[in-house]
């Protein structure tokens, strides 16, 4: 084992949205052991580094559900896969249109409209994590202006609706494009982004970057946007609590994140 491929919330973090100090003791022996461990999220580079941060060591991370890959000690992309200005566009219209929450993930940061605020908190994700992702999110007075003036490119999109039956209208209606994927990151929320992009093929591209063979490769996650890591890891873990359809493909399930359940597993490799 020479990468550890481990997805933040609801996985690593637990629901609190914090990582427990077993678990950051557990990932500082992984690293003083050579082995990398690299936060797999959904979230941005600075939102992922509110949450690991002080684990010493940490040498990249891949955000924005595998668009963008982040060198930690200089905060350089060395890895950037964008979604069409025409297309972004569109579903922030729609989204806009219909009453969600629209956040735009653009590099190291994500972004969003005042009005989304408010929109997030009477979701029914629970307001820990909301609170959480709007702490690091930056507020813009005009999203749609920025899209279609080019000022903001897309590499993942995150929406929401207060209404779970209104995002799943929403999920139907996106599949008219077909140059995006997209997936429930939990029950409440979706994250598009843009086709040809996913977790498993920059994880592959790290790996080749590194020159690390794919069977000293795991991963671990609890959701559905997890499930193409999982599959490509030579050992792929899904967590107790996880999405029934990353557990069918898992080849192990382990303890919940509120378990400790990755720091766990972790220690019982390196034994």
């Amino acid at each position: 084992m020479k990468i550890a491929a481990i997805d933040l919330d609801g996985t690593l973090l637990r629901s609190d949205s914090n990582l427990s100090e077993y678990s950051k003791n557990v990932l500082g022996k992984a690293l003083d052991h050579d082995i990398l461990f690299i936060p797999t999220s959904g979230r941005t580079f600075r939102s992922i580094m509110s949450k690991v941060g002080d684990v010493p060591g940490i040498r990249y991370t891949i955000g924005s559900n595998g668009t963008v890959i982040t060198d930690c000690r200089d905060g350089k992309i060395i890895y950037d896969k964008k979604i069409a200005l025409e297309t972004s566009y569109a579903i922030y219209s729609y989204i806009r249109e219909n009453g969600g929450f629209f956040c735009g993930y653009c590099g190291n940061d994500s972004y969003l409209e005042e009005v989304d605020v408010g929109i997030l908190l009477a979701t029914r994700l629970k307001q820990a994590i909301s609170e959480d992702l709007l702490s690091t999110d930056i507020r813009v007075p005009d999203m749609g202006g920025l899209i279609k003036s080019g000022d903001m490119v897309f590499g993942k999109m995150f929406i929401t609706f207060i209404d779970p039956a209104d995002l799943a209208a929403c999920v139907e209606w996106l599949g008219r494009f077909d140059d995006i994927v997209y997936g429930y990151s939990t029950p409440y929320t979706v994250e598009i982004f843009g086709k040809g992009s996913n977790k498993d093929i920059a994880l592959d591209f790290l790996r080749r970057h590194l020159n690390i063979k794919k069977e000293d490769v795991i991963a671990i996650g609890d959701s559905e946007n997890d499930l193409s890591m999982i599959r490509y890891a030579h050992i792929g873990a899904a967590v107790e609590n996880g999405m029934d359809v990353l557990k069918e493909h898992a080849d192990l399930i382990i303890a919940s994140n509120d378990d400790d359940g990755p720091a766990h597993f972790l220690e019982e490799m390196m034994k």
